[in-house]
């Protein structure tokens, strides 16, 4: 059945430092049907409009093809792009982003965790698929503990990547992982000229698969990767592109590989093949141009995506200083690493190493030194510091009460039913 979907990705808190190492290779395939799983690719970024057409109809049910007998990769393919592209934001420090395609919204699960990103656009054209998984857009109970040093807006929307909105004018990047084989080849003008005619970003990060590479998985003529891809680039088209973008739109771009072809492959180039753009220009007023069969943007309509949801993150308080800060680490962390030991082992009293406290990041991101972070917790109420000054200790459980004389708990008893008191309390809590 063709309209059996792609299977999702798989949990997104997947090692990303293993994607992002370059030193991990390509390895043979001691399982084809298990790298299959594995190599599913989450970035189905268009819905499909029409049936497969029939030298695609061999894979409609399975997920995307990036492994076969012959090879295969670790960490899948889909993290490699996801890391690629986390990288490129780490290197320019992008504050406002938009991801074309988001899908399942694995992608902006990785992008919220860049403290300098403050605003996220996830864009796709599937409804369905954003209202199921939307929530992973929430903040997490620990980024409400421990919140951000900067505010973060992510905003998912609905609408198409051949449309302009121009609330995602001119921002730092656009990302359209793995998207744009998803668009008929027809409309590739359209989403072109919308991206870098209408949207203006200062930086793009597009990739799409490379079909030279496809002769290591043993296609038949004419067979793609995944039923729903209308068209996959060779290197050469694919530079092609590039370059008609950079004559038209004022940018200039570097090549990308993700997915290294095995030794004596070269020639074929990476699996994934991508670019990043970067603007040149002044942004300019826009004025599309489509032809009228085209389907694409429409100047008249600036604001055509629907905002499914949107989302503040919790910040950090300004007033609290530096100082401040840390000693709430510090209690935070203490107790976490006390009531453990409580539980596990029955101790009462925990005595922690300064060192030990020091690779959480949280505490480390401040580059205290121990005698500082001693200083700070003399002067708490909740953390003794020992004498040699390397060491903390918590009370892993409150004292027990004092002893109370028979009086005193006959007149609290009294005391909790009298109804006056009751109410008068109760007005006093609201």
């Amino acid at each position: 059945d063709p309209k059996v979907g792609v299977k999702r990705a798989a949990d997104p808190k997947v090692d990303m430092k293993r994607a992002a190492d370059p030193k991990v290779g390509v390895k043979r395939a001691a399982d084809p049907k298990v790298d299959m799983k594995r190599a599913a690719d989450p970035k189905v970024g268009v819905k499909r409009v029409t049936e497969p057409e029939e030298s695609t109809k061999c894979v409609a049910s399975q997920p995307e093809v990036e492994s076969s007998d012959r090879i295969s990769f670790d960490p899948p393919l889909y993290l490699q792009r996801y890391a690629k592209a986390i990288e490129i934001c780490r290197k320019y420090e992008f504050k406002r982003v938009a991801d074309l395609g988001s899908a399942e919204l694995t992608f902006v699960q990785y992008l919220k965790n860049l403290d300098f990103v403050h605003q996220i656009f996830a864009v796709d054209l599937d409804r369905e698929l954003l209202e199921r998984h939307k929530h992973r857009c929430k903040p997490l109970l620990v980024e409400h503990i421990n919140p951000r040093p900067e505010p973060l807006n992510i905003t998912v929307m609905n609408g198409s990547a051949l449309e302009f909105d121009a609330r995602l004018q001119d921002l730092d990047c656009i990302t359209a992982i793995e998207l744009i084989e998803h668009i008929p080849a027809e409309h590739t003008a359209a989403f072109t000229e919308t991206v870098f005619g209408g949207l203006q970003p200062r930086h793009a990060v597009i990739t799409t698969p490379n079909s030279d590479f496809n002769v290591l998985f043993d296609f038949r003529p004419g067979e793609m990767r995944h039923w729903d891809h209308r068209f996959e680039w060779t290197q050469v088209e694919f530079i092609s592109w590039c370059e008609g973008v950079r004559e038209r739109y004022g940018y200039e771009y570097e090549l990308i590989g993700i997915g290294d072809p095995p030794e004596g492959s070269e020639d074929l180039g990476s699996c994934s093949q991508g670019a990043l753009f970067i603007r040149t220009i002044s942004i300019h007023s826009v004025e599309l141009d489509f032809s009228s069969d085209t389907p694409g943007p429409s100047s008249r309509d600036q604001h055509p995506y629907e905002v499914m949801y949107n989302v503040d993150y919790p910040v950090r308080s300004p007033s609290l200083t530096p100082d401040a800060e840390l000693l709430n680490e510090l209690v935070y962390i203490s107790r976490s690493i006390g009531l453990k030991e409580y539980e596990d082992e029955g101790v009462d009293v925990s005595c922690i190493p300064i060192l030990q406290l020091q690779e959480y990041s949280t505490i480390a991101q401040f580059r205290a030194t121990d005698a500082h972070i001693a200083h700070l917790a003399e002067g708490s109420n909740d953390l003794t510091v020992s004498q040699d000054k390397l060491n903390i200790s918590v009370i892993n459980i409150p004292p027990s009460p004092e002893p109370r004389s028979e009086d005193e708990e006959e007149e609290e008893e009294e005391e909790s039913f009298n109804w006056q008191n009751y109410c008068q309390n109760e007005e006093e809590l609201w």
